[in-house]
């Protein structure tokens, strides 16, 4: 009989990735959404994934949702909270938004690891609990950089389920590297603009042109997932497609779309002019200390749960994307 792996978010990037691999492995998916009618719901019906309705901010329904499952995949949501509050806030002061957006994903996810947790103890059927986090940017930094609120608030809930000892021991974590398809997606708002005479584009960016960062294609994590189902638990895991630099990241999209690119130094000074309350100087931060502090040597890698393990390249990813609409924004 097959196993069932309760996927939270599986309407989104991380969820959608794991939904669709569990359910090409014969798994049983039960996709969890708030609503089982949208337009993205229907899709993953018609792939043959269940889907139940439950609301990260209600326990009940995630307690029924969680129900009877082998493998749960929870993943929470800073940035949808954040951009709501942000345009009232941000006039408040540059932390306010993220203070903001760090209590409710916190409360979120304390909230999933409770139900997680009520499942385990009154049916003692779940095996793996994977939770989609980040480590703290302001511990990693030493206290340097402070303003990584979307990094540090999954660290904070990965700390509060490795206090309920009985769940903890049936779970791993899954540390999602930066998006490669942050680029095309947010390309203007990231720093990737085109040069005053339209001919290749500009990346500014902090931290360093030749400080290597862990890139991730999102559509990786039921890779990922799967590594840490089979795997004993209490594995903090580093989710990378690829390790790069910025420098090699852009040679790389240049060769592939045959448009020059550069990047540029940065500082997170201009990052919170450029983009002001808050919001460029979480991403600068973020970039700066990924490259001079790194991510945690305590991460492992996936070819460290399987040499094996195949995961999508910078230029595979690069090759299949339709940049068309990034350069025509730009």
């Amino acid at each position: 009989m097959a196993k069932t792996i309760a996927v939270l978010g599986a309407t989104g990037n991380q969820g959608g990735a794991v939904a669709f691999f569990f359910n090409a492995q014969g798994w049983n998916v039960r996709g969890i959404s708030r609503s089982a009618s949208s337009a993205s719901s229907k899709a993953l019906i018609s792939k043959g994934i269940s889907v139940v309705e439950a609301d990260v901010d209600d326990f009940p329904t995630l307690v029924s949702a969680f129900s009877g499952a082998h493998v749960i995949f929870a993943v929470t949501d800073f940035w949808a909270p954040f951009f709501e509050a942000y345009p009232e806030l941000s006039k408040v002061s540059d932390r306010a938004t993220g203070e903001h957006a760090l209590a409710i994903e916190a409360r979120r996810g304390k909230t999933i690891v409770d139900a997680a947790t009520k499942v385990l103890e009154k049916e003692g059927v779940l095996e793996r609990f994977v939770f989609s986090t980040l480590p703290s940017f302001k511990d990693q930094s030493g206290g340097k950089y402070t303003y990584a609120y979307h990094f540090d608030a999954k660290a904070v809930v990965s700390e509060y389920l490795k206090e309920q000892k009985a769940l903890w021991e049936k779970s791993s974590l899954l540390n999602m590297a930066f998006y490669t398809t942050n680029l095309i997606k947010m390309g203007s708002f990231m720093g990737a603009n085109k040069d005053p005479n339209g001919n290749k584009i500009i990346w500014h960016r902090t931290g360093g042109n030749e400080a290597v960062h862990p890139f991730v294609v999102p559509d990786d994590t039921g890779i990922f997932v799967d590594l840490l189902a089979r795997a004993p638990p209490k594995q903090d895991l580093l989710g990378v497609s690829e390790m790069a630099s910025y420098a090699t990241f852009m040679n790389i999209w240049s060769e592939v779309t045959d448009v020059p690119s550069e990047v540029e130094q940065g500082t997170e000074d201009e990052a919170d002019k450029a983009i002001p309350g808050g919001l460029g100087r979480e991403v600068a931060e973020s970039t700066s200390t990924s490259a001079e502090f790194g991510w945690g040597k305590h991460l492992v890698l996936p070819k460290d749960l399987d040499p094996n393990v195949k995961t999508t390249s910078l230029r595979t990813y690069f090759e299949n994307e339709d940049w068309k609409p990034f350069l025509e924004n730009a």
